[in-house]
């Protein structure tokens, strides 16, 4: 049976509902938000998508394209309350400075190249190459910190069933290391009526997309209060707000 395309989420945040107090997760991600030439030389091609794919397409705004370093806690878990953040920020924190401090860590700005974006089945990404390599090396951080106090992460799109939560934070569902580098750009509201035409509208608009050298400024982890990163913000501070990590940076009180 081939795997649907509509997702119910992406339905309610295509009518407008942010989903308020629904869903939490926790997240580390680096080029959020994406630098201006990113955002620039994505409105042309969202444009693009929208004129050239069906109705039940949804474009992701460009505030929310990122590319996740690891997902602490997946917001698929449902909602946490005040005292449930704090707890989560209390038991990763320690974590993520100790992932930081390792010498493989990476230190300093770091490069990424944003190829053209792929319609996979439910979702057109964008694939980075992680030319620098800063990004694995996290991620090799993060496993073994992980590890380290006594949580057990899952990686990439196999078996999760010896993943486990910190001990520190047991709340469902556990830590997770993607096996790739990107961005989210189109899911579906519903499901469209020929998948065929579908794919082939998005590779002729894909196929204008000029690949991006990114510079990024490091990692920060992020409560995730609306799913698929639709929080909203105007700017750097205001994106700022649902941050509750970063590197060299003082602690975000959040309640």
């Amino acid at each position: 049976m081939a795997t649907r395309w509509d997702n119910a989420i992406i339905a309610r945040l295509a009518a407008g509902d942010r989903c308020t107090d629904d869903f939490c997760g926790a997240v580390l991600v680096c080029s959020w938000p994406m630098p201006p030439e990113v955002a620039l030389a994505y409105a042309k091609l969202s444009a693009s998508l929208r004129a050239a794919l069906p109705p039940e397409a949804y474009i992701y705004p460009a505030s929310t394209l990122h590319c996740t370093v690891a997902t602490l806690r997946a917001f698929t878990g449902g909602p946490l309350d005040a005292d449930a953040r704090r707890r989560l920020v209390a038991a990763w924190t320690p974590v993520l400075e100790a992932a930081r401090r390792a010498p493989e860590w990476p230190k300093g700005e770091f490069q990424l190249r944003m190829g053209p974006p792929t319609l996979e089945g439910a979702a057109g990404i964008f694939r980075y190459e992680d030319s620098d390599g800063a990004v694995w090396a996290m991620r090799r951080c993060l496993e073994a910190a992980i590890v380290a106090a006594g949580g057990v992460p899952a990686i990439g799109g196999g078996d999760r069933s010896s993943a486990k939560p910190l001990p520190s934070f047991a709340v469902a569902p556990p830590p997770h290391l993607p096996d790739i580098v990107h961005s989210t750009a189109v899911r579906w509201s519903a499901e469209p009526p020929d998948r065929e035409a579908a794919h082939a509208a998005f590779g002729r608009v894909a196929a204008s997309w000029a690949p991006l050298d990114i510079t990024v400024q490091g990692a920060r982890a992020v409560f995730e209060s609306t799913p698929y990163m639709h929080m909203p913000y105007g700017d750097e501070d205001g994106a700022g707000a649902h941050v509750f990590w970063e590197e060299d940076a003082p602690r975000r009180e959040h309640g």
